[in-house]
């Protein structure tokens, strides 16, 4: 078993078993790449607190509010909606699907 060891210098490692130098692949010290990487984290999080703060993010997420009709329900996501708007009122109700594999009318507040 032959020891490989290899020197770091200021410009390029040098492969002492070998003698030949090849390139570093940053010129950056480890204290430079550790506040790289802390400044890089501290603009992330002020950035994640300001689009939970201002919302800008915020989906249009509909809940499950009912069910209507008879299951299964043989009309369209129109008919579903008409349904729930005739049974629930619109508001609550924003829309009307036909989902699931038993084809039930879910209406969505």
């Amino acid at each position: 078993i032959t020891t490989h060891i290899i020197c770091l210098t200021n410009v390029k490692f040098i492969d002492k078993k070998k003698k030949t130098p090849s390139l570093r692949k940053s010129k950056a010290k480890p204290k430079e790449m550790a506040k790289n990487i802390n400044s890089v984290s501290i603009t992330v999080l002020l950035f994640v607190l300001l689009v939970a703060s201002t919302e800008i993010l915020k989906s249009e997420a509909q809940t499950f509010c009912f069910e209507c009709g008879p299951v299964p329900f043989l009309g369209t996501n129109a008919d579903c909606f008409n349904c729930c708007k005739t049974k629930y009122g619109s508001p609550p109700v924003v829309s009307g699907v036909v989902e699931g594999s038993e084809k039930h009318c879910h209406c969505y507040c």
